[in-house]
């Protein structure tokens, strides 16, 4: 399946959609939201929005003796992020969060984004937060193999973060995993597409 060629025949139809692209940590959301971008950007306006910059600040985030949960659904501010993406369907243009992810911390709130004909909205939890009030979108999960996934964590933490491979394969079966199997991989039973190998 052309994942490209079905968004560009769904929006060509409607003339505006609406995207949620959702997987595991690593999973390649982020390049298929940009990709999607790309794709559609040279005939059609598109904004991107990601659920990253919602995260808590890291004393807010929750932990456990193995370390901080931070794929969990409560490491983001849930409900700001819903009432933003209402508010941006609803009003065409929104202030969202400013987030410096190396040091963990909201910098302030001051990103103006604006509706586009194509909105795509990427993240762990997208489609479980968004999905209930959207009238008409498309859902996509990202099911790519774990191993893929751990083995991209490790190459980003190691080189960006300065530790040990070992400590990212610890946090990885400790926190990421079991994160992930409770409260990310559901989404892909009820996803309007699941790409695999991705």
């Amino acid at each position: 399946m052309d994942i490209y060629r079905e968004i560009s025949r769904y929006v060509h139809f409607n003339g505006t959609a609406n995207i949620l692209i959702s997987g595991t940590t690593c999973s390649g959301k982020t390049t298929l939201a940009n990709r999607v971008r790309d794709c559609l950007a040279d005939h059609i306006s598109v904004t991107v929005v990601s659920q990253d910059d919602y995260f808590r600040n890291l004393r807010d985030i929750p932990y456990t003796s193995n370390g901080l949960l931070m794929d969990s659904p409560e490491a983001f501010c849930q409900e700001e992020f819903k009432e933003d993406v209402k508010k941006l369907l609803a009003n065409s243009v929104v202030k969202m969060p400013n987030y410096n992810i190396p040091t963990n911390t909201r910098i302030d709130k001051k990103k103006v984004v604006q509706k586009s004909k194509v909105n795509i909205f990427e993240g762990l939890h997208v489609i479980d937060f968004l999905s209930g009030f959207m009238p008409d979108y498309i859902s996509i999960y990202l099911d790519t193999d774990m191993e893929t996934c751990l083995s991209r964590r490790i190459q980003r933490d190691t080189s960006n973060l300065h530790v040990t491979e070992d400590v990212v394969y610890k946090y990885w079966n400790n926190c990421i995993k079991p994160v992930s199997e409770n409260c990310i991989l559901p989404q892909k039973d009820y996803a309007d597409y699941v790409l695999w190998r991705w």
